[in-house]
């Protein structure tokens, strides 16, 4: 497991980053000799593939090779130290774990700014990260914070963006297009302000709450601040819901408390009765729609089915009787495929 960074570390990680005065430097950090750097980033490649999305559809992922993946983790450690210190607190998604840290980042914790609202504005931003260019990224090492020289900017450009963009698969993807957010969330921010709204932004998913009705032309100023920042609005996740419907939050329900949609129940209670019914393994062939299935495939069946109930459990509550139930159910199914396998 890797070792949360804390805040002194942070410190360190930003000074020795903002002080690199060029490539050697930047290779030395990164831990690379500079005629390999140079080497990694003239024949960067990426391998394409598509999964699924969870609610139907595929994506892209644009996996870095071997030796670039290398180089972009380690500059993503130094690219998380600088956003942290400069990331406005109505930023959730993408954001580096902090020892010791009292606010967390995560759906739920978004979800929550916006409880018991009169209405509540989600925005969905397409395409996210194909939509900030190169050009983009390099210019935002060229201004504060970074400042960067030309070689530096388009050096840590490079080794960021595939075909002229940011890619779907790249470690530093996430950091960078906050990183570029950073503007877009400051004039948002300046407008939820003005118009008594709770702003919050997770990745590309924007969110807006008001204990009042969110006036047409308040909305009409978003959409404008948005195409400003050269990003597009994705129309069919575009929703303004009032509090006499459901309303939810990156997937989390926030008329009242926090909470689960029931589908998201039901699902986990179809997959706990498939096992009951009719096996583990017949269960793993219809959830995971596999034609063939062996011990390790089971055993990812169960820790995702695992993982789904302790999702129940962050979001209601560990004392939650549907959570302590869901829990027991999936103790016994694990207790019953150990003993079979005895």
């Amino acid at each position: 497991m890797k070792t949360k960074p804390n805040k002194s570390t942070i410190n360190n990680s930003v000074s020795q980053f903002l002080s690199i005065k060029n490539t050697f430097e930047l290779a030395e950090l990164l831990n690379v000799e500079h005629t390999s750097f140079v080497d990694i980033i003239r024949n960067a490649s990426y391998k394409e593939f598509s999964i699924p999305k969870a609610k139907g559809g595929k994506r892209t992922i644009e996996a870095p090779n071997e030796h670039l993946l290398i180089v972009q983790k380690q500059l993503n450690n130094y690219l998380q130290a600088v956003y942290y210190k400069i990331k406005p607190v109505e930023a959730y998604g993408f954001i580096q774990s902090i020892k010791d840290e009292l606010h967390t980042h995560s759906i739920i914790t978004n979800a929550q700014n916006h409880i018991g609202k009169k209405q509540v504005l989600n925005i969905d931003l397409s395409n996210f990260f194909h939509s900030i260019a190169a050009t983009k990224v390099r210019a935002l090492f060229q201004k504060y914070p970074f400042e960067f020289s030309d070689d530096i900017a388009t050096c840590i450009a490079l080794i960021c963006c595939w075909n002229k963009r940011l890619p779907m698969g790249a470690p530093t993807s996430p950091v960078v297009s906050n990183l570029i957010c950073i503007g877009l969330d400051k004039q948002l921010i300046t407008i939820a302000k003005t118009h008594n709204l709770v702003y919050t932004r997770y990745a590309d998913d924007l969110t807006f709450s008001s204990d009042s009705i969110i006036a047409d032309e308040t909305i009409e100023q978003i959409k404008n601040v948005i195409a400003i920042n050269e990003f597009l609005i994705n129309q069919r996740k575009f929703r303004l819901q009032s509090n006499y419907r459901q309303q939810t939050v990156t997937g989390i329900k926030v008329n009242t408390k926090a909470n689960v949609d029931r589908r998201y129940i039901r699902n986990i209670r179809a997959m706990l009765h498939d096992i009951n019914l009719n096996g583990l393994e017949k269960a793993t062939q219809k959830h995971l729609k596999a034609i063939q299935v062996d011990e390790k495939l089971m055993g990812a069946f169960l820790s995702k089915l695992t993982g789904k109930i302790n999702f129940v459990g962050q979001v209601r509550g560990k004392d939650d009787l549907i959570y302590n139930k869901l829990k027991q159910e999936i103790k016994m199914n694990q207790t019953l495929s150990v003993i079979q396998d005895i």
